[in-house]
């Protein structure tokens, strides 16, 4: 087919679909009957953009197929013949066209044997502007069924088990490709900025199937809990607040070392070792003091340019614990006056002071009050608040508690919903960078990588 019979078609298929309508979408439009019209030319200019896309792209895989024999033979691949490829478009519309299909392929192959999928960067037979939507709508949506909804709301007509599983496989991509590489701006640094890093765990439900049958005859699983371990990269600003003129960095994994592996990578391709200044705050958990600054100074950051801060919120709570648990012979205004001390000396850094004075009042401490003197005790380094404040670094965890709370809790933590932890670990990656304002740049990058 011709540039100018194809052109001639297009044409003849508008005047059907638009130009017939036009006195029908003014009449709606002087009888107040705006809703009519939109939905009406709406759904006209779907119908065109379908059936030009048969066109279109039926013409475009024929001139691409010699090309793509003669680059699949160059790669290894054998054996090639054609075979019809459904491509689904950004309305769920789907387009059959011929592929070459390598029915043999060398070692180390990954992907599809549709060798024009990959000119296309197709994931799951789709075209990046449907697994754009599909994956924006089931990372924003509470559940798979609302982000269905919403798709079909506005125009794209996918079924349910279609929705989930195309948003399962834009996952896998982004794992296999690599997060940090999606994530990340081109020549993105931390270079000469002030960064904060915080990291806490969440809460998911998982699928853990036992391998046995119901009187159904269906698989049977457990749903334990697991708690997802979410970190957050960002920049602050002189006055210690995130820099409104960057946007955050999350990343999630259930098994520690997997999330400390990930960190270390996005921190790597930032630059972290010419960063002005590096601010570590989380709560007492101590496999993040314990992994952290290591991981810093591994990357070769200066340890001058580091600073611990512990949660001052947590830290406080240790104090209002302590206080509730003193001794009846200390009555209530004397209570309210050590919590009054206790707390201006938190501020101050003084921990010392209060367990010393915990230490006298405490003749034989629980084991429950050992641990919370123990706590402020083991913190002290980290308790600096008036400090922080001083030079204008962050005294509490919010980014972090916040960022769990959006990215995990929000979306993964519904009641009678259980995941399979491989695949709910690539899709907080989707959730992490919608709420960032990162996934335009992730879909670019997938849509020219793959």
């Amino acid at each position: 087919m011709t540039d100018l019979t194809t052109c001639s078609k297009i044409t003849n298929f508008i005047e059907k679909a638009l130009l017939n309508e036009v006195e029908t979408w003014v009449s709606q439009l002087v009888s107040g009957d705006i809703l009519g019209y939109e939905s009406g030319l709406f759904a006209q200019l779907r119908s065109v953009y379908n059936y030009m896309s048969d066109l279109l792209l039926g013409l475009a895989s024929s001139r691409v197929y010699d090309g793509l024999v003669r680059s699949g033979s160059a790669s290894g691949c054998r054996k090639m013949e054609a075979r019809d490829l459904s491509v689904k478009i950004g309305t769920g519309h789907q387009v059959k066209v011929k592929s070459p299909y390598a029915k043999v392929v060398p070692d180390g192959w990954s992907g599809t044997r549709h060798l024009l999928a990959g000119h296309w960067h197709l994931i799951g037979g789709s075209t990046p502007s449907l697994y754009d939507k599909v994956g924006y709508c089931s990372a924003l949506s509470p559940s798979y069924d609302v982000a269905h909804q919403t798709l079909s709301k506005f125009g794209v007509e996918m079924c349910l088990s279609s929705v989930r599983d195309l948003t399962n496989d834009v996952g896998s991509h982004c794992f296999e490709y690599g997060e940090e590489d999606l994530m990340l701006k081109p020549g993105e640094t931390m270079a000469g900025k002030r960064v904060v890093i915080a990291t806490d765990g969440g809460r998911t439900r998982t699928r853990l199937y036992d391998d046995t049958l119901n009187s159904a005859g269906n698989p049977t699983y457990q749903t334990p809990w697991r708690e997802p371990k979410l970190f957050v990269i960002d920049v602050l600003d002189n006055e210690g607040r995130p820099d409104r003129h960057e946007v955050p960095i999350y990343g999630c994994r259930f098994a520690e070392d997997d999330m400390l592996g990930l960190l270390g990578r996005y921190l790597k391709k930032l630059e972290i070792d010419q960063a002005a200044h590096i601010q570590i705050v989380a709560d007492g958990a101590p496999w993040i003091w314990n992994n952290l600054r290591p991981l810093l100074e591994e990357l070769n950051v200066d340890p001058s340019r580091i600073t611990e801060t512990l949660d001052y919120y947590h830290a406080s709570g240790y104090i209002h614990d302590l206080v509730e648990k003193m001794p009846k012979r200390i009555r209530k205004k004397e209570r309210e006056e050590h919590l009054k001390q206790f707390k201006a000396c938190l501020w101050e850094g003084k921990t010392n002071q209060i367990v010393e004075a915990c230490q006298a009042i405490f003749k034989r401490p629980s084991q429950l009050v050992k641990r919370y003197i123990n706590y402020l005790d083991k913190h002290q380094t980290r308790t600096q608040y008036a400090d922080y404040e001083k030079n204008n670094l962050m005294c509490g965890s919010g980014i972090i508690e916040s960022g769990v709370r959006r990215v995990i809790n929000l979306r993964f933590k519904n009641a009678a919903t259980f995941w399979k932890k491989e695949i709910v670990e690539k899709l907080y990656f989707l959730r992490a960078a919608l709420l960032s304002k990162r996934w335009d740049n992730v879909i670019q990058r997938l849509a020219n990588s793959i």
